[in-house]
């Protein structure tokens, strides 16, 4: 028997397996792929903040590129600013490798091309199934992404809602009027409260498009509208992302459902890097806690810090199911006051003046009251 299994090799497995192995728990991480990090699924940004207040410091192994924050594009061209925290494009393979190895160095055993065929509750903990044989863990981490087998097989889904991501990747030189600087995220009415985006990653662009629609033609037409050759691309990346799930808890005595399994990602724009290894740290402590006071109740800790965070505050879902019915009209009047501003300019004064010359905007005053507090939950949480 193992002290815990880690079903998944991703940055919030990694970060709970690093939690475990530090503190000398026999720990044991499975993962289905050959390769930990391949193939990517993933945008590949996060912000400073989000790796630094969970204790990770930048590394050059896996930086591709600094930026100086985001910016919100309308469909009619103009821009305001989301974000002007920096944050970083990092090549996803490198800096999950990096977090797997950091539990690996502290002990945990590392098994890739393994798949997990089931989890049952045993009187004394879990047994997890995997090619034909089983082990059996005193805790249980679910960190095996947006399908998550270990989230079903434990009884805690009532409903997973997915949306698709689509992106190509392209050299720099390739993408006219790139930003290098900043990313970039259209919205559109015809992204149904998702996205199309331009990451620039070094020498490299990531553009994509996400939602709950075609990803894949909605990835072309974005490409087309920015006159983007699409014979260039060099890469093709997709994947599912979580966009509303319903558990019945995040956690049981003794597991922990975590990242994209448990859908920690922000609805509003499908982030989750940060929610992922913010809830792999946060799993590991608390399965830490049950395992040394050998009360498997103390991983249910988990389920009340996360429900009480921001990365699960239902304004999130409230604002994107807002978001999913504004018109391009909207979009575009919205970003015409405030081109080439950060959205923190909005106050008394500027409302006032907006409405003095289109007072039909005020019929969407309670969208943008909560669209300022969603934006500072985001800024500071969700990318």
């Amino acid at each position: 028997m193992f002290d815990a299994v880690v079903v998944g090799a991703g940055p919030s497995g990694g970060m709970a397996a690093r939690a475990l192995a530090a503190s000398g728990f026999q720990t044991v991480i499975v993962d289905k792929k050959k390769v930990v990090g391949e193939p990517v699924q993933c945008a590949e940004g996060v912000s400073e903040f989000g790796l630094v207040s969970n204790g990770i410091q930048p590394r050059d192994e896996w930086i591709m590129q600094r930026v100086r924050g985001a910016k919100c594009v309308a469909p009619n061209g103009n821009w305001f600013y989301i974000t002007r925290l920096a944050g970083f494009a990092i090549d996803r393979p490198s800096f999950d490798r990096w977090i797997v190895q950091g539990a690996v160095d502290d002990g945990a055993i590392l098994r890739t091309s393994t798949r997990v065929t089931s989890v049952t509750r045993l009187d004394d903990g879990w047994r997890v199934s995997m090619n034909g044989d089983h082990t059996d863990a005193r805790v249980v981490i679910g960190a095996d992404g947006p399908a998550s087998l270990v989230a079903r097989q434990a009884g805690l889904v009532r409903s997973l809602e997915k949306s698709i991501a689509y992106e190509y990747r392209f050299r720099s030189e390739d993408v006219p009027n790139l930003d290098p600087d900043f990313f970039l995220l259209h919205v559109s009415r015809a992204y149904d409260g998702g996205y199309a985006w331009v990451f620039p990653r070094g020498e490299t662009v990531n553009v994509g498009a996400g939602g709950p629609i075609d990803g894949h033609a909605a990835t072309l037409a974005f490409c087309r509208s920015l006159g983007i050759d699409v014979a260039k691309r060099t890469q093709t990346i997709a994947g599912s992302i979580p966009y509303r799930y319903d558990l019945t808890s995040l956690a049981l005595p003794g597991l922990a459902i975590v990242g994209d399994a448990g859908g920690i990602t922000n609805p509003m724009n499908g982030a989750g890097i940060h929610p992922g290894i913010f809830s792999g740290r946060i799993a590991g402590e608390c399965a830490v806690a049950a395992l040394s006071s050998e009360d498997p109740s103390a991983v249910l800790a988990y389920d009340r810090i996360l429900r009480a965070s921001p990365f699960l505050d239902p304004l999130l879902w409230w604002m994107i199911d807002r978001v999913r019915g504004w018109s391009d009209r909207f979009m575009n009047s919205v970003a015409e006051e405030l081109h080439g501003l950060e959205w923190r300019a909005v106050n008394v004064r500027l409302a006032l003046r907006v409405l003095a010359h289109k007072p039909w905007l005020a019929a969407h005053a309670r969208d943008f009251l909560r669209m300022i507090r969603t934006l500072e939950l985001c800024e500071r949480y969700g990318w």
